[in-house]
């Protein structure tokens, strides 16, 4: 969405393809709250200064001092304790965030921005004699009979999944070899989101970003607790936060996804100690969502200079 906006002042058209219905009603009319609330379930720009305002004060976003609100760790060492100058790290949730800029882009830029959303692209339309990508073929999601659709464009954002079949595209239609190498590092994470509560240790309770980063191949497993939102509460115990808390690792250390007792049992067992106080006075307020990819391809599609469509 932010390319999008970025392109609009050399574009006259830019189409993006979604694979969700991101733009149905129940989100495009939702308080803030609701959005939370779908969020959490997990069913399935004006000027940067007024925008900003609104996540302020209408979302529930906040900033925070990477000086005095954070503990970065990476291998052991405290990365933020001798910050010559405070640094502001702006807290929100990701959903919430995609879910507000869309509605902003639409205001702004609807005769500009179009979106096509349910929908998979499946094809590439080319013209080969002038190594053009002219459009893409698509289909709704729940057509998955009916023939595919043609879209048109200056610009076309692909937007609907992670294991695109691009590079396929592009040795089917020019012939175009992308050097590809395979990666195999084993990375993943289980995530959630969570309440925080008081744990009697000021020097904790006043950390509100708290981040440990795997280093290998001697520590392979991290944790990443970052605030989304202030919340109301009457509960004297509550710090008044949500927080989206990732448990990640990489060759293959994988956290358990089962139950938020094992997960505790594995944070204790792996982490320092700080983790598993914060997130045994954590509560759940979400689904616990997996994540794991055990090979990845590293694309150098900058070596094929003219030859890229």
């Amino acid at each position: 969405m932010t390319t999008a906006a970025y392109l609009s002042k050399y574009f006259k058209r830019i189409t993006i393809i979604e694979l969700d219905d991101v733009l149905n009603d129940t989100l495009s009319k939702s308080t803030p709250n609701e959005i939370l609330d779908y969020r959490c379930r997990l069913e399935s720009p004006t000027s940067i200064r007024s925008f900003r305002h609104k996540l302020l004060n209408d979302y529930g976003g906040r900033s925070y001092s990477l000086k005095d609100e954070a503990r970065l760790v990476s291998s052991g060492t405290l990365l933020n304790q001798n910050l010559t100058k405070n640094l502001e790290w702006f807290c929100i949730d990701r959903f919430t965030l995609e879910t507000v800029l869309r509605k902003e882009l639409c205001l702004q830029f609807g005769n500009q921005i179009e979106w096509k959303c349910n929908a998979r692209v499946l094809q590439l339309i080319v013209d080969q004699s002038a190594n053009t990508i002219q459009g893409v073929k698509y289909r709704l999601k729940e057509n998955v009979g009916s023939p595919l659709l043609d879209v048109y464009g200056d610009f076309i954002i692909d937007c609907t999944g992670r294991n695109t079949s691009s590079i396929k595209w592009l040795k089917d239609n020019f012939n175009l070899i992308v050097p590809t190498i395979q990666m195999h590092f084993g990375c993943g994470y289980v995530t959630f989101i969570g309440e925080r509560f008081k744990v009697g240790d000021l020097s904790l309770d006043s950390k509100l970003i708290i981040c440990s980063s795997p280093n290998t191949p001697h520590n392979n497993k991290g944790c990443y607790i970052l605030p989304i939102r202030e919340i109301k509460t009457n509960d004297e115990n509550s710090l008044g936060i949500l927080l989206t808390i990732a448990l990640h690792c990489v060759n293959s250390e994988y956290a358990p996804n089962d139950s938020y007792e094992n997960i505790l049992e594995w944070v204790k067992e792996n982490l320092e100690s700080e983790y598993y106080t914060v997130l045994k006075s954590t509560k759940v307020c979400s689904p616990l969502i997996p994540y794991r990819r055990a090979i990845d391809d590293r694309k150098y599609v900058e070596l094929l200079d003219k030859k890229w469509p």
